[in-house]
């Protein structure tokens, strides 16, 4: 049995609603119904009512959702314990941070943050952003640094998940350049020429983000997809090697555009506009992650002028 499944079961029956429960839980309508399944087949007998709308539980179910409130709670509470147990003698900084912005991005902001003075040990885990959302809930991250985009918010509460916007930043269509310095994969609509695509997997957030940009283009685009990854990372590194056209951070390109390994193969009206933001975890939010808190904060305000004051309302 998986305390996740305990997880599913207590949604199920708050909302009475399997597929309210499945967005709620990050997961599809049927792999949620299959966890539901399993626990019901770990316990024996069946725990949901399905020949009701609104979901209702069985009278097994009520009974069993009182033992999963207290066991998951008494989890929660023992894991909290040890963990304060563990980390007693020294600060530590738990941070997840989506793939994309896990390398210098990352390292120059915390280089920003009084670590030594606070005597802060960090501990980054990099992953994707759904992972790394759910690091954040589940109290295994007290930070969490990621891309954001308007047209696609995270469900993270506000109260319990403040978020400050540390950067601005877009994905911008790039190529290797040819020998006359041009893009070698040029993406131009209005000739109607397939265009070789270093696509990101259909998953990954940044693929959402360029997808909702693709869109809105009419007519489409002649773009031909070769290469696919939910890196970042695999995704530049293909276009230098001249195999298509990326839509990547402008923050990570900064350098290869500089030194021209990479040129804009496409017109700014294609980039995608990105915000980079920190998301901190209220609950672990005290002693000295409070105060570094405070301080990316006061940075943060320094920094940037957020021009788009719902974001942190949407997204958070």
């Amino acid at each position: 049995m998986e305390s996740k499944w305990l997880e599913d079961f207590l949604s199920v029956a708050r909302t009475g609603n399997f597929s309210r429960s499945a967005e709620e839980r990050h997961v599809t309508q049927s792999a949620f119904s299959r966890r539901i399944k399993a626990l019901e087949q770990w316990v024996g007998v069946a725990l949901v009512d399905r020949s009701s709308y609104p979901t209702r539980l069985t009278v097994a179910g009520e009974q069993f959702r009182e033992v999963a409130r207290e066991s998951m709670a008494l989890l929660l509470k023992t894991r909290h314990d040890l963990r304060n147990v563990l980390n007693g003698d020294r600060n530590l900084l738990r941070i997840a941070v989506q793939h994309s912005l896990a390398g210098d991005f990352l390292a120059q902001w915390l280089a920003k943050l009084p670590l030594q003075r606070h005597g802060t040990m960090v501990r980054v885990s990099a992953d994707d952003l759904h992972d790394c959302v759910r690091a954040l809930e589940e109290g295994n991250a007290d930070f969490l640094v990621c891309h954001a985009h308007i047209d696609l918010p995270l469900d993270l509460d506000n109260e319990r998940f403040p978020s400050l916007l540390l950067s601005e930043d877009k994905l911008i269509p790039v190529s290797r350049p040819d020998a006359h310095g041009q893009a070698q994969h040029a993406l131009r609509p209005e000739t109607g020429c397939p265009v070789r695509w270093l696509s990101y997997s259909a998953d990954a957030f940044l693929g959402h983000t360029v997808a909702v940009t693709l869109e809105g283009q009419a007519p489409r685009l002649p773009l031909q997809a070769v290469f696919e990854s939910a890196l970042v990372e695999a995704l530049r590194a293909a276009a230098k090697a001249g195999l298509g056209l990326a839509w990547l951070p402008g923050n990570l390109i900064a350098a290869d555009l500089a030194g021209g390994q990479l040129v804009r193969a496409g017109p700014v009206n294609l980039d995608v506009p990105l915000q980079v933001r920190v998301f901190g975890n209220r609950a672990s939010l005290t002693g000295e992650r409070r105060a570094l808190w405070e301080t990316a904060q006061n940075i943060a305000e320094r920094e940037t002028a957020d021009p788009l004051p719902a974001m942190h309302e949407v997204c958070a």
